[in-house]
């Protein structure tokens, strides 16, 4: 059966908190309005300066799940970004930057909200994912992270990411226990960046079109929203909400990352 997978990476700078506090309001109060799950990747830096904002969502795990995206926003891998005008290099942290920035983001969960993660999503994407890093995934794998969201990018460290590369285990690197699943389509700030924040519509209708694509395919797609881009020019989260019930229109069952993964473990 098709299925819908919605992350959002909770990440603004501390000076942007009031971006963190209006969108988490929202989410909360939509996600749980319509019984749709899904998933909170929290930078530690942002949780720590938003807790309280954090908290109606903790409350409800049967419909919001919390997870890590690092403490702050340290990449696992360099990106060499070729996105058909100019080739920008962004560069991963070293070994122990990232052993440090991942373990102090989940201990900022433990601390602030009782929750041990065992999911994480990776600063910016990669592409293959972490298939050719089994040093990070031993890594990851020694800090308790059994799932990563880190495949969003395609072979020029770009977007859109097809809907053929499916979530997947990395038992050929050693870790046959971490799942990972891929970030399909483009992610919306870069989406919204290229054709302007004010098509709201249009992106709408793009992510729509992914829902038909996913339920002809029978297949998992799996979306990246963050907390400062997805209240831009659409404070009320309409994107979300037509991207919804659509899905829900078409008969596509609705998950957050945490309930597919519990649910592929036992299929293991």
């Amino acid at each position: 059966m098709s299925t819908l997978l919605i992350g959002y990476d909770v990440e603004a700078p501390p000076r942007y908190s009031h971006e963190t506090r209006q969108f988490l309001a929202r989410a909360v109060e939509l996600h749980t309005a319509l019984g749709a799950p899904c998933s909170f990747f929290a930078v530690g830096r942002t949780l720590e300066h938003n807790v309280d904002a954090f908290k109606p969502a903790a409350a409800r795990p049967d419909i919001f799940d919390i997870q890590s995206h690092t403490y702050s926003h340290c990449l696992l891998k360099t990106v060499c970004q070729d996105d058909g005008k100019a080739i920008t290099v962004f560069r991963g942290g070293s070994l122990d930057r990232v052993r440090r920035d991942v373990r102090r983001g989940l201990q900022v969960l433990k601390d602030t909200l009782g929750i041990e993660a065992q999911g994480l999503t990776t600063p910016y994407g990669y592409y293959r994912g972490l298939s050719d890093r089994p040093d990070l995934l031993g890594l990851l794998h020694r800090l308790g992270i059994r799932f990563v969201r880190s495949y969003a990018r395609d072979e020029h460290d770009w977007q859109p990411l097809s809907l053929s590369i499916q979530p997947f285990w990395y038992a050929p690197q050693g870790y046959p226990d971490i799942f990972e699943f891929p970030v399909h389509g483009w992610q919306d700030c870069l989406w919204r960046a290229e054709r302007g924040w004010q098509n709201v519509d249009e992106f709408r209708d793009y992510q729509c079109s992914l829902v038909d694509e996913a339920i002809e395919k029978n297949c998992v797609l799996s979306l990246a929203y963050h907390d400062w881009s997805s209240i831009r020019e659409d404070p009320q989260l309409t994107i979300i909400s037509g991207l919804l019930a659509h899905a829900r229109k078409r008969g596509m069952r609705i998950l957050s990352y945490r309930q597919y993964y519990v649910e592929q473990l036992g299929l293991h």
